[in-house]
């Protein structure tokens, strides 16, 4: 921000000031009724959007279910390989349907907190001229008060400002309010657009943070901790664990997609490969150090229809992303593929 410069005497350096200050009020007063929209926006959906009613398992089996309506393959590879980028695009789609679904309303309420943050600018004008006029300071001493009074609510920067002085309080006042009003009638005809894309700040960054929770997944089958706490100091765990060859694992020394789930091998006598040489039994993960201490994984010998159903789906796209076949001890049960989409989204929609 380049200082202000005042050259000018009486009026027109009254004229001069208010404009500036008129240019910064309107745009600290902009982002602020954006920033409210943002918030309220947010909240709303919380209330009234159902992907947004409970924690992150909640919203992770509304994304589930939304990648299975579009049956999108390079949709599904990002949440299986990238899940906190599925998350952020996923949460900005809801957002987007939900400004398309509520513009009107949006902007209305645009509106309304224009004229709530403009009558305390009116209020933050008149405590300080009173407060300067009684103290028998100067413009500076009134911009003090004046910022000082709305730092609460909007961001100004005045300390380029800290050199003007000697400038009557009254006229100042008087400029001051005319040029809100002006403000007021620029930034009520760009709400009265309802172009929502106008919106600078972003609920769907304010729901990711409310909704984060633990990001480590599973080291076999790469599904999301689903503890509601980042760094939680219990263990990591999932609800339900996914067949490992989705996320490319394979038979040891094979190009075979495994279609096991690791809930299921923890009860059996199968072993994972630390490495290329080293053999470890699933019954004792826990003793293969980082990351597998630090992982609770319930036995369970049973999957989710969801993703048998997304293993036959997209075989030839798995099977091409990762250059390996669902073959040998990795063949798809003929019975997976009598699993219907409704089937697998009728499972996790209850």
């Amino acid at each position: 921000m380049c200082c202000f410069r005042i050259f000018c005497d009486g009026s027109h350096r009254i004229a001069s000031l208010v404009d500036y200050l008129g240019d910064r009020v309107q745009e600290s007063l902009r982002e602020a009724v954006y920033k409210k929209a943002a918030i309220d926006t947010a909240n709303e959906m919380k209330c009234n959007v159902t992907a947004f009613n409970g924690n992150r398992s909640n919203l992770e089996f509304h994304l589930m279910k939304s990648l299975a309506e579009k049956e999108e393959f390079h949709s599904f590879i990002t949440y299986i390989k990238e899940p906190k980028a599925a998350f952020e695009i996923f949460i900005k789609e809801c957002v987007d349907q939900y400004y398309r679904d509520n513009s009107r309303s949006i902007c209305d309420a645009l509106k309304i907190n224009l004229d709530r943050f403009t009558k305390l600018i009116h209020s933050a004008i008149e405590t300080s001229c009173s407060i300067t006029i009684s103290r028998q300071g100067d413009v500076s001493s009134w911009l003090d008060t004046f910022c000082s009074e709305l730092s609460a609510h909007l961001t100004l920067s005045h300390s380029d400002l800290k050199g003007v002085k000697h400038h009557d309080i009254d006229l100042l006042k008087e400029a001051m309010t005319n040029s809100l009003e002006k403000v007021m009638e620029n930034l009520k005809e760009e709400f009265s657009l309802c172009d929502v894309s106008n919106i600078n700040a972003k609920p769907y960054e304010i729901l990711y943070e409310q909704l984060a929770g633990c990001w480590e997944t599973c080291p076999f089958c790469k599904a999301v901790c689903t503890n509601t706490v980042p760094g939680h100091e219990e263990d990591h765990s999932v609800k339900f664990h996914r067949s490992q060859g989705i996320s490319g694992q394979r038979f040891h020394k094979t190009d075979h997609l495994v279609t096991d789930i690791c809930s299921s091998y923890v009860v059996s006598d199968e072993c994972f490969m630390l490495n290329d040489k080293d053999r470890h039994p699933y019954r004792e993960y826990r003793t293969a150090g980082l990351p597998y201490s630090e992982w609770s994984i319930t036995p369970d010998l049973s999957s989710l229809n969801y993703w048998k159903w997304a293993v036959c789906r997209f075989q030839s796209d798995f099977e091409k992303y990762y250059n390996k076949k669902f073959e040998g001890k990795g063949e798809i049960p003929s019975r997976w593929r009598e699993i219907t989409k409704q089937d697998a989204i009728s499972e996790i929609d209850r």
